[in-house]
């Protein structure tokens, strides 16, 4: 096929398809008429700016908030939630960060003593194997049942006793004695470790440990400590708003609650919301006024970066639990439609004002040389991320072009202006594709595009009353289409 100059509707470009237009790889390169506003997002980013996005469905909204991500640096920081020894619904969290280690001193064990296992506290006891959670009494830990009420106990190992057998019917998971436990105490600005460990002598050896931090240092093992955001996971976190459970979190029920024997423990029934997930990232909420009364919790969010997790249904037994000071440092990108502007919370939107950008998309552009050029852009990127429609044609191109022009000046009122609702553009460009593939054609040839117009612009409801019984009373004929 002949080389074609685009010499009707742009003097610049001079292709035999759009497969001599190489894909984009920056995704804000992918962005069309709006380089005002790529400069705005590029301040809001580097001065972790919150952003509210209006103007009409389809011109890039998302595409924005997307590339914004990019702007980002890795996360440094990983989220993780501990058991608390004083009180099982309230789990503790730690802010675990790759620079957190080698800024720490190596703690110093300031004391050190041995004494009987009948002498230690006694939720340690229990840990161990050594006291009966029910009735208190002291066995060994080789012993699963507790001597004086057959309760069972933590041991060693589990056997096949009746009480094993019961509750392996029961599908609960019989915890065996630790050979260590650690316990936190703080006093003022230091933080200490109380380290009870089982020796080859049948004592206890307890460890006073001073850890030279402010920052509380917790038991890691996996029994103890659940990672809920870790620091390799995604922090372009994009949600609907449609529950509660997807922004703010919640906490999985449990018929049998946090009970230590029975129930899984609390801090592993936590759930992260989006909010707490696009820590260090960028939450992105689309149709934000549709979130309704949850507006006010995430303007909470914003102003306080940390947000606890509690269960939802008052029904559950995640309601008693309760994850305090839970971070979520995030950068919000919201987007609206310019008639949803007054349903958004005033506070909210002066919040977004006061430490953000509020901005509006325009919905068209002037047609200029440059113009047209991003225009053929987008056509070529689209073929190339569609993946299953063959590249324009000049001829079709300049049909295309055509069409953008059409819909500027009907859907805007500007004449010598270009749309820029891509959405529907795009549209047309995929409708044309599957067109020629599904006439075998190598190339989208102008005749398809000219065909997809008329599907594109999609059912005008003053054509419905002319179907009677389910067949038009008229058709219309376009090539080997009919409308």
């Amino acid at each position: 096929m002949d080389k074609r100059h685009l010499s009707l509707k742009h003097r610049y470009i001079d292709i035999e398809s759009t497969v001599d237009i190489p894909p984009k790889k920056d995704p804000f390169d992918k962005i069309v008429g709006q380089s005002e506003v790529v400069k705005l997002i590029h301040a809001a980013v580097s001065q972790h700016r919150h952003v509210l996005l209006s103007g009409v469905p389809g011109i890039g909204k998302s595409m924005l908030a997307k590339a914004a991500s990019t702007l980002l640096p890795p996360p440094t920081q990983e989220i993780r939630i501990h058991f608390n020894p004083a009180n099982r619904d309230r789990p503790l969290v730690e802010i675990h960060s790759l620079d957190n280690q080698a800024e720490q001193d190596e703690p110093s064990i300031i004391e050190t003593r041995f004494v009987r296992p009948e002498d230690i506290p006694f939720e340690v006891g229990i840990k161990m194997g050594f006291r009966c959670p029910r009735c208190g009494s002291f066995s060994t830990p080789e012993f699963a049942q507790c001597m004086d009420c057959t309760s069972v106990k933590r041991a060693d190992s589990i056997g096949e006793g009746a009480y094993a057998g019961l509750f392996r019917k029961l599908d609960v998971i019989l915890e065996p004695a630790e050979n260590e436990v650690i316990h936190q105490i703080q006093k003022q600005d230091e933080s200490y470790l109380i380290k009870y460990s089982r020796t080859d002598t049948d004592t206890i050896r307890i460890e006073l440990i001073q850890t030279q931090q402010k920052d509380l240092i917790y038991n890691t093992d996996e029994k103890n400590s659940h990672v809920l955001v870790p620091r390799t996971s995604n922090r372009f976190v994009r949600v609907s708003g449609a529950s509660p459970v997807e922004i703010l979190g919640d906490v999985k029920h449990d018929p049998y609650g946090s009970a230590e024997s029975l129930g899984s423990p609390a801090h592993l029934r936590v759930v992260p919301g989006a909010i707490h997930e696009a820590h260090e990232g960028i939450l992105y909420i689309d149709e934000i006024a549709a979130l309704g009364v949850y507006q006010k919790h995430l303007l909470t969010a914003m102003q306080d970066r940390k947000y606890a997790i509690s269960g939802h249904n008052p029904h559950s037994s995640g309601a008693a639990v309760r994850v305090d000071d839970v971070p979520c440092d995030f950068i919000l990108f919201a987007a609206c439609n310019t008639e949803d502007l007054p349903k958004i919370l005033p506070p909210l939107r002066s919040r977004i004002r006061g430490y953000g950008y509020e901005i509006l998309l325009s919905s068209w552009m002037r047609k200029t040389p440059e113009n047209l050029t991003r225009i053929v852009e987008f056509i070529a990127q689209t073929v190339y991320d569609d993946g299953r429609i063959p590249h324009f044609t000049p001829q079709a191109i300049e049909a295309v072009l055509d069409f953008a022009e059409e819909m500027a000046l009907e859907m805007d009122g500007q004449r010598d202006a270009l749309t820029l609702r891509l959405r529907e553009l795009g549209g047309l460009v995929r409708i044309s594709g599957d067109l020629a593939v599904n006439e075998g054609s190598y190339y989208v040839e102008m005749q398809h595009v000219k065909t997809s117009q008329q599907i594109s612009k999609g059912i005008d409801p003053s054509q419905l009353g002319a179907y009677i019984g389910g067949q038009p009373k008229s058709q219309e004929f376009y090539g080997d289409y009919f409308f």
